[in-house]
């Protein structure tokens, strides 16, 4: 009996020592992942930030080769934004509102009558 106990005991140990192993080796693995992770993370700040400097300088070079162009384009881009801003401020007419509960005023009224 003491030895099928002690047997017992032998391979709980090395199931033990196994998932300890096995537990490390996540571990480790996780970081190796996490330091990756944050590797590529700082590659692709650097690269975008490579990018937008290259986009100010090609559009500040454009500025200043074509004024009369750039000032045409902010004023058309200007205008199209003003006039979608004015199609989306005049869908929510107020009039329309007042005539929409002028509508359904006396039905709730009568419904609520009828409760």
């Amino acid at each position: 009996m003491a030895q099928s106990y002690q047997s017992y005991q032998n391979a709980a140990d090395a199931r033990a020592r196994e998932n300890e192993d096995t537990l490390h080796q996540l571990k480790q693995k996780a970081g190796d992942m996490a330091d990756t992770v944050a590797e590529e993370g700082a590659k692709a700040m650097r690269a975008a930030g490579e990018k937008a400097e290259d986009a100010f300088s090609a559009t500040k070079r454009f500025v200043q080769d074509q004024p009369y162009v750039a000032i045409g384009a902010v004023v058309v881009a200007a205008c199209a934004l003003g006039a979608l801003w004015r199609l989306s401020s005049s869908r929510r007419d107020p009039a329309l509102l007042d005539r929409l509960s002028e509508y359904v005023e006396p039905g709730y009224r009568a419904l609520r009558r009828r409760i």
